[in-house]
């Protein structure tokens, strides 16, 4: 395990942002192989087992690594909590200890959720069973129990939709698509395949039909071609007519011969041609001659009467592609007032893609919150941050409804934001990030200091800037017709002005 690159989330770390004034708690990780100091000393209070570990598989820039929540227990032993230290057991075991950078100002957090934490780490391999045991420090004293949390996980295969994009995987094949392709002639078998880059080596089975024969000859193929490009393998067939393909076995170094088989093929070509293959013929000699005569008669036409700029062939329409704008919200911010009518805004006003976490929800129960995220921050041109006005006694019932109901989006305004940390040192998808607040009395306190270098637009009163600079964000997408309707600037008072008595 390298521990100078794993990934520390804070979670549950920022649940208000709008609180000022309050210590809140994050982890800094680090290896610790060995015994934890506090064996040795004898403590007078100890904190109490953990609530709750839970373990799932995360693909992180090539690599597949777990990803381990634990959720701390609302009792008064949290104030003697400094430290939780976790072990995951496979040939061997491998340690690191989560230090707790500030005391917890409560036992629970301010939202009334108990207090969560995320580490990411371990590499993870296909078809492996690891152990994870977790425990709080300083631990308990010699002769006392010794509280911990155990979880066991089984790796899947290559075949899963998270591992197959691990560099493991992929170095054994698991993005690997043959595409084989069968032609019989009459003394030989074309094989036509698609090379990997990864596989020097490949073999072609070819088998008598005969399900209760056994009789296949085995050709093998040694090529240097590794940029994944077609190739061709003629198999001489002279005696043995009636054998035809069975499969093709790579041979990736990183499986060897446990690799995975290719069974499926097309049959695409007959030595003797038939009379569909002679229509084809005649059918592409006729579009070419019908080509010819059409550029000709475009030469013959622009010497007779000079160029003609206006004709649709010479410009085709330009495809209009609609930007991908990812939308981050707390649960502060009003969904139903706030979060639909801006995402109807951009929809319909900037022609955008909206996405929103609660809009594929099955999509993130299936590959996990951290997963998804980090695809769509991936694939999205822009990434807002929606930072929330200040609450009052008079927000009204609608408004309290739909914070309820959205929790969850304090855990995924946690992550993107750490996401957002995490891009704070690379430097190279800083440009995606906006943030747009409803706040303008007072801002700086109604966002994360570090999102202060981000652009920030003060709704109402920037919507023409906001409008003009996503589109000039997005150029060339972004034509006329799209600023015309970015600058809309009245009709989208109306539709986005937020009441002062609501949230």
């Amino acid at each position: 395990m390298d521990a100078a690159v794993a990934w520390v989330l804070l979670g549950a770390a920022l649940s208000d942002w709008s609180t000022a004034g309050e210590a809140q708690p994050s982890i800094t990780c680090h290896e610790e192989n060995g015994p934890s100091p506090q064996l040795m000393m004898h403590h007078k209070h100890t904190p109490s087992d953990l609530s709750s570990i839970s373990v799932e598989i995360v693909e992180i820039q090539g690599n597949c690594q777990l990803n381990i929540t634990w959720i701390i227990n609302a009792d008064a032993s949290i104030k003697h909590l400094s430290a939780t230290k976790i072990c995951m057991t496979l040939a061997h075991q491998e340690c690191i200890r989560c230090d707790y950078t500030e005391e917890f100002p409560g036992q629970i957090r301010h939202d009334g959720q108990k207090w969560q934490f995320q580490y990411i780490g371990f590499s993870v391999e296909e078809n492996k069973d690891y152990r994870i045991n977790a425990f709080n420090l300083p631990p308990a004293n010699i002769n006392e129990d010794h509280p911990r949390k155990y979880i066991m996980k089984t790796s899947p295969d290559c075949q899963d939709n998270v591992l197959k994009y691990c560099n493991t995987c992929i170095e054994k094949g698991s993005l690997w698509d043959p595409n084989i392709t069968v032609c019989y002639m009459e003394s030989e078998v074309e094989v036509n395949f698609t090379t990997s880059r990864f596989c020097p080596t490949y073999r072609i089975l070819i088998c008598d039909p005969d399900p209760d024969s056994d009789d296949c000859s085995d050709h093998t193929v040694n090529t240097d071609k590794r940029n994944d490009t077609r190739i061709s393998e003629r198999i001489q067939m002279t005696g043995q007519k009636n054998k035809i393909f069975q499969e093709l076995i790579p041979h990736f170094p990183k499986c060897g011969n446990d690799c995975r088989r290719y069974f499926t093929h097309q049959i695409l070509c007959s030595e003797e041609p038939t009379n569909a293959s002679i229509l084809r013929y005649i059918c592409i000699l006729a579009a070419s001659f019908l080509i010819v005569c059409i550029v000709a008669a475009v030469v013959y036409s622009k010497r007779r009467h000079g160029a003609v700029n206006n004709w649709a062939v010479f410009h085709p329409t330009v495809q209009k592609i609609p930007a991908t704008i990812l939308v981050v919200y707390s649960q502060e911010v009003c969904f139903q007032h706030i979060v639909l009518v801006f995402a109807e805004f951009l929809h319909e006003c900037c022609q955008s893609n909206v996405v929103i976490d609660v809009w594929q929800k099955r999509r993130i129960a299936e590959i996990g919150p951290v997963q998804w995220l980090t695809t769509q921050k991936e694939i999205a041109d822009k990434v807002i941050f929606l930072s929330p006005c200040h609450t009052s006694p008079t927000c009204d019932s609608a408004c309290k409804t739909t914070i309820e109901s959205h929790k969850n989006s304090e855990c995924m305004f946690t992550l993107a934001f750490n996401l957002f940390c995490s891009d704070l040192k690379n430097q190279f998808s800083l440009h995606k990030y906006m943030v747009v607040s409803f706040n303008e009395t007072n801002p700086a306190k109604s966002i994360p200091s570090p999102l202060n270098i981000c652009p920030r637009y003060f709704l109402m009163k920037d919507i023409d800037s906001f409008c003009r600079d996503l589109c000039l964000s997005q150029s060339p997408r972004c034509d006329g017709e799209t600023k015309s309707k970015c600058s809309w600037r009245f009709k989208m008072k109306r539709k986005l002005q937020v009441p002062r008595t609501k949230c």
